[in-house]
């Protein structure tokens, strides 16, 4: 049996973490969907994209557009889009994926097909600091291993964003990967 075994060390994890992944896993999936241009994504896409039943998805998107800093602007039966201050932890998500990523294959050697699935779990729990090193490390690159660009530090993409980028084209190693 591989049971899981807490100490003061290692702790189990709260619900107030896992309520955190989920909004950054919705916010990430809505930037996704949505695009450079911020269109509007209704809940059966999003429901298909996070694979959660579309009245989980009203349900949280509810809760979000609720909270007195809103990060969705959302109206049933039209779907959702980002609000400014849930497009740049949308996009501090992005990043923290994809350096990820990129530290996985460059330092680690993770076979590509394994980035994605790993960086989902890491993603949530690297610091602002981990961060600045891990990019420091990598020489501050623009691009993950799958040719998605890197937002910057300040939320901005490269130049060469949806021109010579792979950036919401489909994914040649894993179709999980696209566009994350």
């Amino acid at each position: 049996m591989n049971k899981r075994v807490h100490s003061a060390t290692h702790p189990p994890r709260r619900s107030k973490e896992r309520i955190r992944e989920s909004v950054d896993d919705y916010l990430k999936a809505i930037y996704t969907l949505g695009g450079e241009e911020q269109r509007q994504v209704g809940s059966s896409e999003l429901a298909a994209r996070l694979c959660v039943a579309p009245a989980s998805i009203t349900n949280m998107l509810q809760k979000l557009a609720a909270e007195a800093d809103t990060m969705v602007v959302y109206e049933r039966g039209y779907g959702v889009r980002l609000s400014g201050s849930g497009r740049r932890r949308a996009l501090e998500i992005v990043r923290h994926h994809r350096l990820v990523e990129t530290f996985l294959y460059e330092v680690l050697h993770y076979p590509i097909e394994e980035l994605h699935d790993e960086a989902e779990r890491l993603e949530h729990f690297i610091s602002e600091r981990f961060e600045e090193r891990v990019a420091a490390k990598l020489g501050n690159p623009q691009t993950d291993p799958h040719g998605h660009c890197i937002p910057a530090l300040d939320g901005t993409m490269p130049d060469f964003h949806g021109v010579t980028c792979r950036c919401g084209l489909p994914e040649l190693q894993s179709q999980s990967s696209a566009s994350f």
